[in-house]
């Protein structure tokens, strides 16, 4: 009786330590990939909103279908910051948002219509750079 009971006892004990272990792997998986977030919350206006976590400058550049620089502004972020674009001013195309900080370049591809703007929520390129 004793023995069943220690075998309870450690089986209970060993589930909660399963359990708690992947609950804190998952916040660490999100903390890390909660790092540049996108929204559109002005769908019909032709709005663009995504937000910056950060601790030094960042480059937030818009470039045209062919590359030319349509927009570019140097942003001092220290911790969090939501930046939004009017892009009501912009013809119909395909438009790329370019997020560069010390640490990576990350490339978003942006739809204009004539109604609406939205972000592609998977990066179209991600390039980390080199720390020296």
């Amino acid at each position: 009786m004793i023995i069943n009971l220690k075998t309870c006892i450690m089986k209970k004990i060993l589930k909660i330590s399963l359990v708690l272990g992947i609950v804190l792997l998952a916040m660490n998986v999100y903390a890390v990939a909660v790092n540049f977030s996108l929204h559109n919350k002005f769908r019909q206006e032709k709005m663009i909103s995504f937000g910056l976590e950060d601790k030094d400058q960042v480059k937030i550049s818009i470039y045209d279908a062919n590359d030319k620089l349509v927009r570019s502004e140097k942003v001092a972020v220290n911790g969090k910051l939501v930046r939004s674009y009017d892009l009501n001013n912009f013809n119909d195309g395909v438009y790329y948002l370019v997020e560069e900080s010390k640490t990576k370049i990350t490339k978003y591809e942006v739809l204009v219509l004539s109604d609406s703007a939205t972000i592609m929520s998977d990066p179209l390129s991600e390039v980390v750079k080199p720390v020296l």
